[in-house]
């Protein structure tokens, strides 16, 4: 009985530590701004340039780079895989 009681305490004390590092959503919102900041500005100013251009062509031209920027790993990969 004692054994158990003990074994609880210590589980007790364990999730207590455990909120101590989980943060909340808005304990962190400077470093959430910093990253959200670019591709924002990049939406903005591409619209705001290429007027004629909707959101269709945005993303059509966000996943081409990605298309891209994804093949290059994936060729990187393959040609570092057999050394």
């Amino acid at each position: 009985m004692e054994e158990e009681k003990k074994k609880l305490e210590k589980l007790y004390q364990d999730l207590n530590e455990e909120d101590i590092v989980t943060k909340k959503w808005n304990q962190a919102l400077i470093p959430k701004a910093i990253l959200l900041f670019p591709p924002i500005a990049f939406a903005l100013t591409f619209l705001k340039i290429n007027t004629d251009k909707s959101i269709l062509d945005l993303l059509g031209f966000l996943t081409m780079g990605c298309l891209l920027v994804s093949g290059g790993v994936f060729l990187n990969y393959l040609l570092s895989k057999g050394k």
